[in-house]
């Protein structure tokens, strides 16, 4: 409980100062396909968050896990030690991301980021408006432009989801359908990591089922037997 609850403050006090601004309201989150299960798709995101993510980010509440580990999600190579970052914005933990903000959120939050000229990194981030985070992306998904502003005039849509303000100017090296994928990937990982026990409490929660049916049928022809007794004393 105390890791929980120590994780949750670290990780809404960092986003907020990652984050300028709050969320907005109007955009609807998009649906993230995870599969918990899929352990290959983890495997994905495990990988390409040692490689690229962990640049920035840490998983402090990972740190023994066999699995992220052998994709390289390794502690001692996490940034836990430093100090001085661009802009002086720290980025947050990301290790019970996937429990505070929703799956839905990061997958969105991943699909969001557009063309602005006048942000530092030169990017912006429809979730989260004047976003910290560098272009570390970009050569992946390539450019995306505003070609609908939230608030026009005042007005937002609550029905809109992020594709529908934003438009893909330059493919990066990616297609469209394969950084979807590993979007995908990365959340199904993030996912994993808030919750790396899943499948196993998944299967031990079946047994209890199974356990308390059985116990349940035992108790009820333990009742009739008992009850058969004082019947017949009646």
């Amino acid at each position: 409980m105390k890791r929980y609850i120590l994780a949750l403050f670290i990780v809404i006090f960092s986003s907020q100062v990652w984050a300028a601004e709050g969320q907005f309201e109007h955009l609807v989150l998009s649906k993230a396909p995870v599969d918990h299960f899929d352990i290959e798709s983890i495997k994905r995101g495990a990988k390409f968050f040692a490689t690229t993510c962990m640049s920035c980010h840490t998983l402090k509440y990972l740190r023994y896990d066999k699995l992220a580990q052998e994709q390289g999600v390794i502690y001692d190579k996490m940034p836990l030690n430093v100090t001085k970052w661009p802009n002086d914005i720290t980025p947050p933990d990301l290790s019970l991301e996937a429990s505070v903000r929703g799956v839905d959120w990061i997958y969105t939050y991943l699909h969001s980021f557009y063309n602005d000229p006048s942000r530092p990194s030169g990017i912006n981030n429809l979730l989260v408006p004047n976003t910290g985070m560098s272009n570390i992306l970009g050569p992946y998904y390539g450019e995306q432009e505003l070609v609908n502003d939230p608030g026009a005039n005042g007005v937002y849509s609550h029905t809109i989801e992020w594709y529908g303000y934003l438009n893909l100017v330059h493919e990066g090296s990616m297609t469209p359908q394969d950084y979807d994928q590993l979007t995908i990937d990365i959340t199904n990982f993030l996912a994993y990591a808030s919750e790396p026990y899943y499948i196993d409490q998944h299967h031990i929660g079946w047994w209890v089922l199974g356990f308390l049916l059985i116990f349940t049928t035992m108790m009820y022809f333990l009742k009739k037997e008992y009850w058969k007794d004082v019947k017949k004393k009646d």
